[in-house]
């Protein structure tokens, strides 16, 4: 990875106003020129929040590049920019840990080197992922009015590695564009879009990320529940509503769910998920008994931390405290993950149904 980069910009007093027409920032000292006359500075001053865009320029396009996501930037006002300016950016990589990193930046004047700003951000490395080329187990293709698997959260990562594993047997689901996948906005909406196609299970891997509010300082509160909680039980129910009407005989709904809400194991950072996380294997209870009289099945499986999807990010240091929470010592792939989920799968009796399946490797909290 390089250690030092940089680069020069030209920054022009309409510069200043594009930016304020981009952010709605109008305050008269940095784009009223008669305002800023009667101040000690005499002309605009530029927003010390374009400071920060360029450090985002030297961070996704320079060190480390256009892998980069940001974690947090630190910035010092040393002394204030006054268009029309020549700037020297430049950063110097301090630490770097695995994947993950810390760079110092100055912004200076590119003729005087007089300094305008200090500081510095975090930073790891993304990954692009995949479909497999391959499933696991090798499938025939079924028939074109086969009953198929539906997994939803198909642009996630234990989603993709769910449809690789079962190959022409799933149809991926997701709200995004996504390859090989149908797009539905609202899962409501999933019976219209498969036509009068028969599903043979649906494996549920779509969950609203984590949240990063605690309870006693939400503002929206009905929006913030709206979206972490009843909007995921609402989509619950409706694909219980489609595998009733649409399932074949013993087919069966496995709501993927996580140790999240566990004792032991609760974010307190990210409560809401928690809460919504927690409803899973109650979920599975109650429509495991719905669903009995038409034979279908209602499961919920659970991990503990997957390495993969949203745990991309991890840093090394949190990682490794992950796995030593478990005897095997490492964390379990999203293919291992599929793995089990297809074993679950074929489990057709119905003693099954109604159950919560902890494949944590025995992890403690």
């Amino acid at each position: 990875m390089t250690t030092h980069a940089g680069f020069k910009v030209s920054v022009s007093p309409a510069d200043a106003t594009a930016f304020a027409e981009l952010s709605g920032d109008w305050n008269p000292l940095h784009t009223d020129p008669a305002h800023a006359a009667r101040t000690t500075y005499r002309r605009p001053v530029l927003h010390g929040a374009f400071s920060a865009g360029l450090v985002s320029r030297l961070a996704g396009m320079h060190l480390p590049g256009t892998m980069c996501l940001l974690h947090s930037i630190h910035l010092r006002f040393i002394r204030p920019i006054i268009p029309p300016v020549d700037l020297a950016v430049e950063g110097s990589l301090q630490t770097a840990e695995g994947p993950s990193g810390r760079v110092e930046i100055t912004i200076s004047d590119a003729v005087t080197g007089s300094r305008y700003v200090e500081g510095g951000y975090e930073f790891s490395l993304h990954e692009t992922e995949s479909l497999s080329a391959r499933p696991l187990v090798p499938v025939a293709a079924p028939e074109a009015t086969a009953a198929r698997v539906l997994v939803t959260g198909a642009s996630g990562g234990l989603g993709r590695a769910v449809c690789a594993r079962l190959g022409a047997r799933a149809i991926g689901v997701s709200r995004s564009p996504h390859k090989d996948s149908i797009v539905v906005p609202d899962l409501a909406e999933l019976g219209n879009a498969i036509g009068e196609r028969k599903i043979a299970a649906i494996v549920h891997c779509a969950w609203p990320p984590p949240d990063n509010q605690r309870l006693i300082r939400i503002g929206n509160i009905r929006g913030a529940i709206e979206h972490n909680i009843a909007g995921p039980v609402r989509d619950v129910v409706s694909l219980a509503q489609l595998l009733h009407t649409r399932g074949t005989e013993d087919a069966a709904l496995i709501l993927v769910g996580s140790t999240a809400a566990d004792p032991g194991r609760h974010n307190y950072r990210m409560p809401l998920y928690t809460l919504s996380k927690a409803l899973i294997g109650m979920l599975s209870r109650v429509l495991s008994v719905e669903l009995a009289d038409t034979t279908h099945r209602c499961i919920a499986v659970r991990f503990d931390v997957l390495d993969g999807g949203m745990n991309k990010q991890l840093s090394p240091a949190i990682r490794a405290m992950h796995a030593d929470r478990a005897p095997s010592g490492k964390l379990p792939t999203m293919d291992e993950a599929a793995e089990q989920i297809a074993w679950v799968l074929e489990n057709r009796s119905f003693l099954i149904s109604g159950s919560t399946i902890d494949l944590t490797g025995s992890a403690i909290p």
